[in-house]
């Protein structure tokens, strides 16, 4: 999953996006509020975290005109202190998904982004990703096959959990690429049947389809 952290404060942005990419996340980082707007409309990100109190261009200017463009990546809000009422109320007005007070609690800053991108929404979090036989901890990234532990590369990992996340339908490699591998993570299209090769070594041949035309899904299983 990619995620974008738009954060004037170096040091806290730094923060998050290392404890990010120590949980296998792709980040993006932008410092003012011209750069975190034209990164979410370029970019398609599965997560935003966003300050209000933004140079060039402040946070919620920025979530107002992303909405107004149709983007509707769940974003979260990291506001200076739960004495400002008004200004959450205009970020649920602009359209955020919820709030963090500084300082910020990485934990629980993780427990939300998980939410939001493993389930859809905040509100139903699944820490264990099931499909079939396969079984996905997203909080100690491990897996298991038939109850048998499987050993993953950080990249085999993303691709796997992306497909499990969006296993109602075929993704393309291109979207693959696009969704979890940042700037700093050099990946294209054309690499991703090398990795698809490699979970299905590990996992079964059977486990991911190749849907000509369309891209990849995992075969068969009951969701959970």
């Amino acid at each position: 999953m990619r995620i974008l952290v738009v954060e004037d404060d170096q040091d806290l942005a730094d923060q998050i996006a290392a404890m990010l990419r120590g949980e296998q996340y792709a980040v993006d980082v932008a410092h003012d509020g011209s750069d975190g707007y034209e990164l979410g409309l370029e970019e398609p990100y599965d997560a935003v975290i966003l300050d209000p109190g933004l140079p060039t261009m402040d946070g919620f200017s920025v979530l107002r005109k992303w909405r107004d463009q149709g983007l509707s990546m769940p974003v979260i809000i990291l506001t200076g202190s739960r004495k400002e009422i008004s200004d959450m109320k205009e970020g649920v007005r602009a359209g955020a998904t919820n709030y963090l007070t500084k300082p910020v609690d990485l934990e629980l800053l993780l427990e939300w982004l998980r939410g939001v991108t493993n389930s859809g929404g905040p509100s139903v979090r699944k820490p264990v990703l099931i499909h079939g036989t396969l079984r996905m901890d997203t909080q100690s990234l491990r897996v298991w096959k038939d109850d048998a532990p499987v050993r993953l590369t950080p990249t085999e990992y993303k691709i796997l959990h992306y497909l499990i996340v969006h296993r109602e339908r075929p993704v393309t490699a291109n979207e693959i690429v696009q969704h979890n591998f940042d700037g700093d993570s050099v990946k294209t299209a054309n690499e991703i049947p090398v990795y698809v090769s490699r979970l299905r070594d590990k996992l079964g041949k059977e486990t991911i389809e190749t849907v000509f035309g369309y891209g990849y899904r995992l075969a068969g299983g009951t969701a959970g």
